[in-house]
């Protein structure tokens, strides 16, 4: 019994010293290259939100998982959300204010009024694009589809921001977003796909 917890000991502290180095390494990374870590991380966060709308939200299954559709996801991450958020963190960054409450208060404000509209009308613009639509219909899957993720998007966000903002690193800013995304980007993925599926169906 007692060398099974002094191996169990031994496992732990091995798996931990190698993670702190694993992160020691991502953090020299994300210092030296924010945008493109960034776009990386947010590329591989946004397939595996993809993944998860598929398998969860459309019961699909894992064989029958369409992986094009995750590959176009993911770029929509590596290209556009990864990059502009770490562009957009970086400016918020820059905000002064009198006390840390009312600067947060101000990032959350300018986050939930300036970028959020724009970053969600570009990602379902772009996946509505990619998959098949033309112009007309993207406009048609706005007016249908946009303000109720906007509105659902007011209901998650400002608090998880205004933790972020008051608590995380700004190089990390992204990171902690992009973990708690994970399922925010399932919801997105399956309310962007709905209606092109439905209509690929009939």
């Amino acid at each position: 019994m007692i060398n099974y917890f002094a191996a169990a000991d031994i496992s732990i502290s091995f798996t931990m010293k190698h993670l702190r180095k694993l992160f020691g390494v991502y953090r020299a990374v994300l210092y030296t290259h924010p945008v493109y870590t960034q776009a990386l991380q947010s590329s591989f966060l946004m397939g595996v939100g993809d993944v998860l709308s598929q398998t969860v939200f459309e019961d699909k299954g894992i064989k029958n998982i369409d992986k094009g559709r995750v590959i176009r996801f993911a770029g929509i991450g590596f290209f556009f959300m990864g990059p502009a958020l770490q562009l957009w963190y970086m400016r918020l960054a820059k905000f002064k204010a009198k006390s840390s409450y009312v600067q947060t208060a101000k990032k959350v404000a300018a986050d939930q009024l300036v970028a959020a509209p724009v970053i969600l009308c570009t990602v379902m613009s772009s996946v509505s694009l990619m998959e098949g639509h033309n112009v007309e219909q993207t406009k048609e899957k706005l007016k249908n589809d946009y303000f109720e993720v906007l509105l659902t998007n007011y209901k998650v966000w400002p608090l998880v921001q205004f933790l972020n903002f008051s608590l995380v690193p700004v190089n990390f800013q992204v990171l902690l977003v992009q973990a708690v995304a994970i399922f925010w980007n399932s919801y997105l993925s399956f309310k962007s796909h709905k209606n092109y599926e439905e209509r690929q169906d009939t």
